[in-house]
């Protein structure tokens, strides 16, 4: 009997292995996408499973989404329509091709996209006007209309981006997004730079970080970039050596006028000024605001306190008073029209 048993274990693993094996049955079926937290924001995870597009039965509430290691060709205008909460997106290791205008338009609060690993051509524009959009990636596309598309983008973009990778994207010259006042960290690594421009850094006034390694920017390039981060008080940790001794000012002219003393560079320390100055007066605003609302809600309530305590001070004299009732003399025939009516305490 045992042994008969066994038997059938062997045929019946065998037939589920070649099932597996010929496409009979698929191995991710009845995978469903796990729901959690991270961080009190709602989370939903639907990694590697083979999904050709942005599932629309998911709850409309959730704030990060997982939809990397998919199969999803193309983002479509509605994809996101349901899911305006999202404020983490994860989208890499896809074969995203195209997005079609308006896919991202709906996420108003979303606040990193990661769209690294894909077969995009282009950064979609409307990315740089998501208000609260601070960290991109991008990185592992190739980006070969990016130049092209940058030239007809409006700036000053609206995005707040801080953080921007576009390593390993075949681009010829870092990106010009205009005047950025609130990127700190630049990865524009493993890309051949063959046409890279200092003047792009004149719109970076508050880089602290920029990881040029693997590119084929030249020496002097590279002693330039250096000494702008320096004159920033920045780290140069990622610039990459090209030199073993620092070249010759005549070799290689450090031009301030067209980094840290350019207008460009000047315009973009304003714009940051301004941007802090807003949201301090926004803040005070707030806070005022605030503090007036409360101050009006304590008036209220005192003022109903105070009319419920008069309140209840006139009911309670009201039920303390006797009551007059007509005194039975007034019926008498014999009272004069002149005579006053008299009146019982009941």
């Amino acid at each position: 009997m045992e042994l008969r048993c066994l038997l059938l274990n062997i045929v019946f693993i065998s037939v589920v292995n070649a099932m597996l094996a010929f496409g009979f049955v698929n191995q991710d079926e009845g995978r469903r996408c796990t729901y959690g937290r991270i961080e009190k924001l709602m989370r939903i995870r639907c990694h590697d499973m083979d999904l050709k597009e942005v599932p629309q039965n998911l709850k409309s509430s959730v704030e990060v989404l997982d939809l990397s290691y998919n199969r999803i060709r193309k983002l479509r205008s509605g994809s996101f329509q349901r899911y305006t909460d999202v404020k983490f997106l994860m989208l890499y290791e896809n074969m995203i091709l195209s997005v079609e205008p308006g896919t991202f338009e709906p996420l108003t609060a979303l606040q990193e996209v990661d769209l690294s690993n894909n077969g995009l051509t282009t950064i979609p524009m409307e990315l740089f006007q998501l208000p609260k959009l601070r960290n991109l990636y991008m990185d592992s596309n190739d980006l070969r209309e990016l130049h092209q598309d940058l030239a007809l983008l409006e700036t000053p973009i609206r995005a707040p981006i801080e953080y921007l990778n576009v390593a390993n994207c075949e681009l010829h010259d870092i990106p010009d997004l205009g005047i950025l006042p609130n990127l700190w960290q630049l990865n524009a690594s493993s890309n051949p730079l063959s046409n890279f421009d200092m003047n792009k850094l004149g719109n970076l006034c508050h880089l602290r970080v920029i990881d040029l390694t693997k590119t084929q920017i030249s020496p002097c390039s590279c002693q330039q970039v250096t000494n702008h981060l320096s004159a920033l008080g920045a780290s140069p940790q990622f610039v990459p050596v090209c030199m073993a001794e620092a070249l010759d000012s005549n070799a290689c002219p450090l031009n301030y006028n067209r980094t840290v003393d350019s207008p460009t560079f000047h315009s973009c320390l304003t714009s940051a000024e301004l941007a802090e100055t807003r949201g301090f007066w926004l803040f005070a605003a707030g806070c005022f605001g605030g503090s007036l609302l409360v101050l009006l809600v304590f008036c209220y309530c005192i003022h109903r306190w105070r009319k419920k305590r008069r309140n209840r001070r006139l009911s309670q004299a009201a039920q303390n008073r006797k009551h007059f009732v007509i005194s039975p003399r007034n019926a008498t025939n014999n009272r004069l029209e002149d005579q006053p009516l008299h009146c019982d305490t009941a």
